[in-house]
């Protein structure tokens, strides 16, 4: 045979046997369960921003404004304005969001509920 061939089959073989191997030690070190929670948790947190930051859009969309009077209005900085543009989500915190929407006289109400 020739020596790549050998090669390439003695690298499938050794792929075949660590591959279970790798699967086997990550699922047996990497306890999933307690980062459940965390990202449930996080995926909340990100539909209420998501929701915040709808209405904020809507707004802006509604008023017809542009980034200066974003600034104006809202009382924020240009890199923040533009952030706003953007939809950089990840820019903004739900309390900084939640009072970017109280700014445009809208209120902001929570609702918990069993699961």
């Amino acid at each position: 045979m020739e020596k790549p061939l050998i090669v390439g089959m003695l690298i499938i073989i050794v792929f075949l046997i660590l591959t279970p191997c790798f699967i086997w030690i990550n699922n047996r070190f990497n306890n999933n369960e307690e980062f459940d929670e965390l990202e449930e948790g996080a995926l909340v947190k990100l539909e209420i921003k998501k929701q915040l930051f709808q209405e904020l859009y809507r707004w802006i969309k509604e008023n017809n404004l542009d980034a200066k009077q974003i600034q104006d209005k809202l009382i924020v900085t240009p890199s923040k304005s533009a952030d706003i543009i953007y939809q950089r989500i990840d820019k903004f915190t739900l309390d900084s969001l939640t009072s970017l929407v109280l700014r445009t006289g809208k209120t902001v109400t929570v609702s918990v509920h069993d699961k």
